[in-house]
This record gives structure tokens, C-alpha cells and sequence, in this order.
């Protein structure tokens, strides 16, 4: 949100029109084509995806069909006709299965060893090519301290090159290296705190080992904090 007296930049709201879908499609080209030599308009468009990323994986909430309800209570045998004595009964056995079964439960819960905690997303990126919008790397923050690379298209790597994943958090002078790449993606340590905007790449790297600075920046985008 933009603070008193501040303008809105016009290329952000283009970008938020664009990712959302709201332009019709010769202004999408148009755009397209603009942020092909527009950085700062690529930047918003990345940073507009970025946002809105991960709610493009929330399933839609589908309620069970009659047919399947109607399948289900036919699979149920029909209940007999209870009388007095049966109906008492029924509740004595109900009632010692139950606490039979709550006793068990609460042996088995008490010898199970303590499961390790499922690590969630703090911030996400969709890296580009350098001068395009079209998102090629997906990098999520996980809570547990590393960095997920997904690849969303067929990462180039050349003959007797690597690629190599960087970070450049806001505790250091310069870009991190956080470790080599397989084409298809993988894991990678974080030793950092997770802050909106740190800068993170993916470079072209000699195959005899990186230098103390990164090389050729095929991919780039900007860590944004999702919860």
C-alpha cells in the first residue's frame, strides 16, 4: 500500500491487471511486449505472480454427488427391528466397546514417538529470464531452513557448465552461494532469515567449480513473505 502523498506507479497496476487476468488480449500483447525492455514492468509482473501463486494451488472445495450418497447407504446392511431386552443390550456392548477402544487408543498414542513437525512455506519466488515475464523456476522458503527449486520448463545447461543457486540476504555484502543445481531442481540450505525481497538467482557456473562470484544470471527474482 503506498503512503500518504506517494503516486501509484501505473506499471504496478498494469502488472496486477495483467496476472489477474483483466486485460483483454491485444493489451496483454502490448504489455507483453513493453516488458520485454521495461525492467521495472517485468519486476512488477514477477512480484504480482509471486503473490498470487500460491493461491493457483488452494483445490476448489467440492461437496459428495446424490449418487455417491445414495450408493453408500445401499452398501449399509438395513438395521433389525430392536426390541426392549436387545436395545439394553446393544447399549451395554456399545458401551464397553467404547471404553475398550478408548483405553487402546490412548496406549498406543502414549508409546508412539512424537512425529517431527511438517515444515510449511514462508515465502515464495518465480524466478524469469532476465528481461521476460514468463515465470521458469518456482523457490519456496520452507519453515525448516532450506530452499525448494522447481523448475516450471527445461532448465539450459550447456556443455561443461553447472548451474548454481544463489541468495544475496540483506546480512551480506554480496550474493551467497547455497549450492549446485541438478537440472530438474532440488533442496538447499537457508542459513538466514526469510525476509520479503531478498534477491535469489539462478547462474551458469563452470563445471570445475564456481567462482567467488556469481556468473551468468539465467534466472532472478525476489523472495516474497507469505505468512
Amino acid at each position: 500500500m503506498s503512503g500518504a502523498g506517494e503516486t501509484e506507479d501505473p506499471r504496478d497496476t498494469l502488472a496486477s491487471e495483467y496476472v489477474l487476468g483483466l486485460l483483454d488480449d491485444t493489451a496483454a500483447r502490448d504489455l507483453e511486449r513493453q516488458a520485454a525492455t521495461d525492467a521495472p514492468l517485468a519486476a512488477a509482473i514477477a512480484a504480482w505472480r509471486t503473490r498470487l501463486d500460491p493461491l493457483a494451488d488452494l483445490p476448489a472445495p467440492s461437496a459428495p454427488s446424490d449418487l455417491l450418497w445414495r450408493r453408500i447407504e445401499a452398501s449399509l446392511p438395513a438395521p433389525p427391528p430392536p426390541t426392549r431386552a436387545a436395545g439394553n443390550a446393544w447399549r451395554v456392548l456399545a458401551i464397553a466397546s467404547f471404553a475398550a477402544a478408548a483405553c487402546l487408543a490412548f496406549l498406543v498414542w502414549r508409546d508412539l514417538p512424537a512425529a517431527p513437525p511438517v515444515p510449511w512455506a514462508r515465502a515464495v519466488a518465480l524466478l524469469a529470464a532476465p528481461g521476460s515475464v514468463q515465470a521458469a523456476v518456482r523457490v519456496q522458503a520452507l519453515s525448516d531452513g532450506t530452499l525448494t527449486i522447481v523448475p516450471l520448463q527445461k532448465l539450459p545447461l550447456p556443455e561443461g557448465r553447472r548451474l548454481g543457486f544463489w541468495a544475496w540476504p540483506r546480512s551480506e555484502k554480496a550474493p551467497v552461494l547455497l549450492g549446485m543445481l541438478p537440472p530438474d531442481g532440488g533442496q538447499v540450505r537457508f542459513p538466514f532469515g526469510v525476509q520479503d525481497g531478498t534477491p535469489v538467482m539462478v547462474t551458469s557456473e563452470p563445471a570445475d567449480g564456481p567462482a567467488k562470484t556469481p556468473g551468468p544470471t539465467l534466472f532472478l527474482g525476489l523472495l516474497a513473505v507469505t505468512s
